[in-house]
Order: C-alpha cells, then structure tokens, then sequence
C-alpha cells in the first residue's frame, strides 16, 4: 500500500473508489524518460528546468536528492534543524501514511514560507489545492507557515531575461486557511477509505470523465458511456445518473440534447452513421481549386526566440494539399522553418504565395484561422493579404460535427480519431513523427541544437512528413465525406 499522496488525497475527496484504486493498485512509480515518447519527455524536462530555475531565486538553499521517501524525510528532519540553511528544496515529510515534498520552503526565524513551482502563466484552483494539501501535511508535522504562495511563469518574460523576472509570485496564503480547514477535516476519512482492504463502492460522479479506471470501474461493460456525448453539462450528467442511465443507447429521446449531442445519440442507438442533409450542400458550396492546410506550432514556457512570451504559439511549418477536384491532387506545398531562428515572416510570405489565386481553404478546427489572425496582427503589412486567406477558410470539422457522425468515432471528432473510421488504409503509426506533441518537441530540440548534422537533417524530413500527412488526411476525409453526402 502506498502513502497517501497529493494526487490520491485529491481523488479520493472526488471518489473514494479512485483514491483506493491509486493507494492499493500496483505502483511502478513515475515512467522513467527513456520510455517516454518524445513529448512526453520534452514536458517533463521541461518541468524540471523550471522547477531549476526556481530554485535559483533562493541563494544557499539544500536540496533534498535521498532516493526514498523516508530517507528524504529524515533528511529533511536534520536540514529543517540547522538554522544556517535559509532555504530547503524537495522537502520530504511522512506522517501517519501521508507523504508530500514542497518545492521551496524559505527560513523566516521560526516559520516558514511556503512555495511550490508550477509551469503555468494562470492561477488555478487546482494549484491552490495543491498548495494546500502541502501545507496541511506540513503543519501536522509542526511547521509554522508564515505564508503560502504560488510561483508561476510571468507573461512578462523573455529571452534574455534573469531568472527572477521568469516567475510571477502569487500569495495564497489566506486561501491556503479556508482550504486547510476543509482538508483538515477529511484527513482521517481520506486515510480509512483508501486503507480498507475492501475497494468503497463506486458511484457515477462528475469526476469520472477524466478517470482512467472509468472502463473497469462503473464505465465496465460499457461500450458508449454518456461522456461521449459532446459538450455534456454536469448538471445534464447528474440528471441522467439520478435516472440511472450511464450510456448513449439508454438516453431516452425525451431528454433534452443539442443538436449536435443528437447526432451522436441518434448514430448509437440505430448503430449506423447520421448523415444530414446539409452535408451535400456545404460541401457543394467548396470553392474550387480547393486547398488543404495545417500547421504545427512550438509553444514552450521558455521562450525559443527574442520578444517572444511564454507559451506564444509560434507557428513552424505549414503543409498544404491542392486539388481541382474531389480527391485529385495537383499540387503540393509545404514550409519548414529555419529552428535556429524566428522566422514567423517568412513563413507568412510563403503561406500567402502557396495560397495565392482562389479557390476555399479547407481546415480542421479554428486553430489555423486562430494562427493567421495571429500573424497579420503581428505583420500589419501583411494584415490584407493574411485577411483574404482568412475570408477562404473552411473549417471541416465544424462540417462535419453538425452533418455526419459514426458511431466508431467514440465522441471525439478529432482528426487522429476519425481517420481510422473514414480512411483505415491512412495511418500514422509508420510515421517516425506520429503525433503533435513529438513534432513539437522535436521543433524545439532541433531550435535547442539538440540535433545535429545528419540526425537534424533526418528530423526535419521526419517533420515534413508528418505535416504532410495531417493535409492528405484532409483530402481523403473530403474524398470519403463526398461519397456519402
């Protein structure tokens, strides 16, 4: 049995079953980074590098390394005893089953200020809960905080800048009262249900729509669980749990859905795909010769180019399919930035000329418009040309979420979950770049000289190819979305 952790303390105040799965359920610990994919492991390192960074701001603070909790703990112990540390980073505390690390604590005589790093530019609830079960397993164990805060990543930075201008302190410490009373109280439940050898019941709530154990959990058995239902309240999810009904197939016709949300219900309960009328004719209404375009974009919290803030979406390359008629592609185009450099207005003077002529834009989602918009704001001399590509977007996505819906798409109308349905022979598990998150990490490794020579050269193919990818899927789901409009 494991201790009770920030993550399990949080769960199981949202349900018990979840926290005692987490508690009881085998535990590897944390995914070492030579098994994550690359994304995966850009944000973790990512992570650490803050947290680093962080800690930099506390001159002649200790950091607590042991490899087990409870020799961190007693490590911790003797570092809290020696009043010529000012500053402790990763204390380790163990009281009772319960076990939590502070990322900075800072000496004030016989009290302590409480700081704990997160990778955000927003304040957050969930950060405040956080910072309060911290500061609860701390006081348990007899340390006076004189203060809690947050220390988040400021809008305000840029490359260049020292460290203490990365880090915008937000002081939580009256809300860390209100929230400590609340947890203070839950301290003994938390600790006997997640320590009872029999898992607590499990009951429907809200929380369980980001739960990973929902298919083995009340989501068993369960082929179309209601939280594929697009945009679902909670209140129109508690209204169904109060009657019992847990899947698409079970929702009455009487309930009230959007439109939208009857699609979906509508393509589960008869089991075939809904195709509206309107499908036909929106696609009829495609100016031709139609263009296919996709972007990929680097947003990192440390800035990769000069004037830049943190977490800019900053747009690297771009692909672009061209056809003069449904499934025909006469053209290909495609841009790939220099990493090594910020090369936004390049890439917008090529997106204007691949782009040139007439004919519609076909997108999925309004992320590209969102990156134009972006683009012409920053290049006001381009701002005319950049609003015209603007006016020949057509967003497929938002097609397709009011006029046609398989019941294989499992609520998600993303385009890595559609296309196995709508075009199967298209994958892109051959791909050496399969997701955005590896080519974003990929873009930043190359920008961060991670990758050289030859490596770097096979990596900004592996990125073309990707892009490459996203635009002919646009084209064979216009292709298929055709046959059966």
């Amino acid at each position: 049995m494991r201790n009770i952790s920030k993550e399990i303390f949080l769960s199981t105040l949202l349900c018990e079953t979840m926290g005692w799965r987490l508690r009881n359920e085998e535990f590897s610990g944390p995914t070492p980074l030579s098994e994550l994919t690359r994304g995966q492991r850009f944000r973790r390192e990512q992570g650490i590098d803050i947290g680093i960074r962080a800690r930099e701001l506390f001159q002649d603070g200790v950091l607590i390394d042991e490899p087990t909790t409870e020799l961190a703990a007693t490590k911790t112990e003797s570092v809290l005893n020696d009043r010529n540390v000012p500053a402790i980073f990763e204390a380790a505390f163990l009281l009772n089953g319960y076990a939590t690390r502070s990322d900075v604590l800072r000496r004030r005589a016989d009290q302590w200020d409480l700081f704990e790093v997160k990778s955000g530019v927003n304040d957050h609830k969930d950060y405040v809960d956080d910072l309060a079960y911290t500061a609860m397993v701390l006081s348990k164990c007899g340390i006076k905080i004189a203060s809690a805060k947050l220390l988040l990543i400021s809008r305000e930075f840029r490359l260049g800048m020292d460290n203490p201008r990365l880090f915008n302190e937000i002081d939580h410490s009256d809300d860390i009262l209100a929230r400590l009373s609340e947890f203070d109280a839950k301290w003994e439940t938390v600790d006997e249900a997640t320590k009872n050898p029999i898992m607590p019941e499990p009951h429907p709530v809200w929380a369980c729509r980001n739960c990973s154990f929902l298919k083995e959990c009340v989501g068993n058995g369960i082929e179309n669980p209601i939280f594929d239902i697009p945009r679902l309240s909670e209140k129109k999810f508690n209204d169904l749990v109060d009657s019992d009904i847990l899947s698409i197939e079970a929702i009455p016709l009487s309930f009230a859905l959007t439109e939208n949300q009857d699609i979906v219900r509508a393509a589960v309960q008869t089991g075939n795909p809904v195709i509206n009328d309107n499908l036909s004719s929106e696609l009829h209404d495609l100016s031709w010769p139609v263009h296919y375009l996709d972007f990929e974009t680097a947003v990192t919290a440390i800035p990769l180019y000069e004037e830049i803030a943190p977490y800019t979406q900053v747009p690297t390359q771009y692909s672009v399919h061209q056809s003069d008629r449904v499934g025909n592609i006469s053209n290909h185009t495609e841009y790939l930035a220099d990493p090594t450099k910020d090369s936004r207005f390049e890439l917008a003077v090529n997106l204007i000329n691949d782009l040139s002529g007439d004919g519609s834009i076909i997108v999925y989602s309004h992320f590209e418009k969102t990156i134009i918009i972006d683009l012409a704001k920053l290049y006001p001399q381009l701002g005319e040309q950049l609003s015209d590509l603007i006016e020949r977007l057509v967003d497929m996505q938002t097609i397709m979420s009011k006029n046609y819906y398989h019941p294989a798409f499992k609520g998600s109308m993303s385009l890595k979950d559609i296309l196995p349905v709508l075009v199967p022979e298209l994958s892109y598990e051959n791909l050496t770049i399969p997701d955005g998150g590896t080519a974003l990490a990929t873009f930043v490794y190359l920008a961060t000289g991670r990758y050289q020579g030859e490596e770097a050269d096979a990596e900004k193919q592996n990125l073309l190819d990707y892009c490459k990818q996203d635009t002919l899927a646009l084209v064979k789901i216009h292709e298929q979305l055709s046959q059966l409009g």
